[in-house]
């Protein structure tokens, strides 16, 4: 725990570097499948694997609110002092998620056939699909409690952890993949496998981590592992309308990306590919912001578990200082330095020129959206979760009226300028509850 005393920029920054470098980490494991499908099985696989991956992220970022709850509960619970909660709530979300996952891998069959009615695709390539996912969902239980780890890692300020974690489940990953794929010729299967194993080892790691951080912070407490504190009616009350306020933020969020998606597939396909280049440098930009967004999470959250007003507004400020530099810097970068990746990327000098027309919007993007990332930080820690589920709602439906009424007017421009719109009202809307997250401290003090 951050006291009030010591929290520093020092202290901000040396807690988002490392979940920068955990959130950067966390795509290579579908980059290396990429890599060794693409080398080594062919074009059908990989075009399976493409589609495999958006169904599986649907699984993967769908509960993510393990993530976010855990990390929520446990920075206050580490504010307030109160270190039996605090074990109590990853002894608590571990389960959960490993529960998930099992139930999700034993409805697989109806899940898929479900899936694959929306995600249409040829019968050749949904078949590689499905040989894909159903490999990789051996891991799925694990990877949600890997989630359910991470959170609780951001939560009580150790994001080096969960930086460690992820070195671990890359490093087995890129040793296995290889192995599966070339030497015994596993082909989709194999590397699905190689995945789901690499989920397990970084699992593993992951408890091994926890146990050693428990010790460092005195130790296991009795009261963590007694029926009256896991089973608290109470505590699991808010953390299962956590979870089900965050699930449906979640996927508000989702219709609302691929809305953005959708539409930019309306404009054509060179449209299409400029805009997919240019959505690589947001979500670069969005890995950077999130590190400050998750710190958010932790010095918020605890300052709003102590009922310490004035912690509180200090962590608020530190980390939006931070979150408004980094999002003006990467900002200018892409402005300057997108050009140079957009040739790196695409070598079709169409797709370059439409990459290229729109680069302007791309680079609007983070100084648009810092502040919806640091919102959302602010409001996992103090666990404002109905106030982020009904913002979420009302975000993604006055952008998709927003996009049909620029649109006629400004065009391809207009799908831009609908999205960046969105990114506001994501701010904009949480900000209307935020007056009431101080108020609730002030009431309770």
């Amino acid at each position: 725990m951050i006291a009030a005393a010591t929290l520093t920029r020092r202290n901000v920054f040396n807690q988002s570097w490392p979940i920068m470098l955990a959130n950067g980490a966390a795509p290579i494991v579908g980059l290396v499948d990429t890599l060794m499908v693409g080398r080594f099985v062919g074009t059908q696989a990989l075009a399976g694997i493409g589609l495999g991956a958006v169904i599986y992220g649907i699984a993967y970022w769908g509960f993510g609110f393990l993530r976010m709850s855990t990390a929520g509960l446990a920075a206050q619970s580490d504010g307030a002092g109160a270190e039996a909660e605090v074990q109590a709530h990853i002894l608590r979300a571990i389960p959960i998620g490993l529960v998930i996952g099992l139930l999700v891998f034993a409805l697989q069959i109806p899940l898929l056939t479900g899936a694959f009615k929306i995600f249409t695709a040829s019968a050749e390539i949904e078949g590689s699909a499905r040989d894909y996912i159903m490999a990789r969902l051996w891991g799925l239980p694990a990877t949600l409690g890997t989630i359910a780890l991470m959170g609780w890692f951001v939560g009580i300020s150790r994001a080096g952890l969960a930086l460690w974690l992820q070195i671990v489940l890359n490093i087995v990953n890129i040793i296995l993949s290889p192995i599966f794929v070339i030497v015994l010729g596993g082909g989709l299967v194999g590397v699905g496998l190689a995945s789901a194993a690499a989920e397990w080892a970084g699992f593993a790691a992951g408890l091994f981590l926890m146990i050693r951080e428990v010790r460092r912070r005195g130790g296991w407490r009795p009261g963590a592992f007694t029926k009256k504190v896991l089973l608290a009616r109470d505590a699991l009350s808010k953390l299962g309308v956590a979870n089900g306020n965050i699930f449906i933020r979640t996927m508000a969020l989702t219709v609302g990306f691929n809305f953005f998606g959708n539409a930019a597939a309306t404009e054509g396909e060179t449209f299409l590919a400029g805009y997919h280049v240019l959505m690589q440098m947001i979500t670069m930009a969005a890995l950077v912001l999130d590190g400050f967004a998750h710190t958010a999470e932790a010095v918020t959250g605890a300052a709003y578990g102590a009922k310490d007003k004035p912690r509180f507004k200090r962590a608020v400020r530190l980390t939006s200082e931070f979150s408004v530099g980094f999002a003006l810097l990467i900002g200018v970068l892409i402005y300057f330095g997108g050009p140079y990746l957009i040739q790196l990327l695409t070598t079709d000098p169409a797709v370059r020129e439409s990459a290229m027309t729109y680069l302007p919007y791309c680079a609007l993007a983070p100084i648009m959206g810092f502040a919806a990332y640091q919102m959302d930080g602010i409001f996992i820690g103090t666990t404002r979760t109905a106030a982020m589920r009904n913002a979420g709602i009302v975000a993604v439906i006055l952008y998709i009226a927003a996009h049909y009424v620029v649109y006629p007017i400004f065009g391809a421009a207009g799908i831009w300028i609908a999205f960046l719109f969105y990114y506001v009202m994501r701010a904009v809307t949480l900000g209307f509850a935020y007056p009431a997250i101080t108020r609730h401290m002030e009431a309770t003090a």
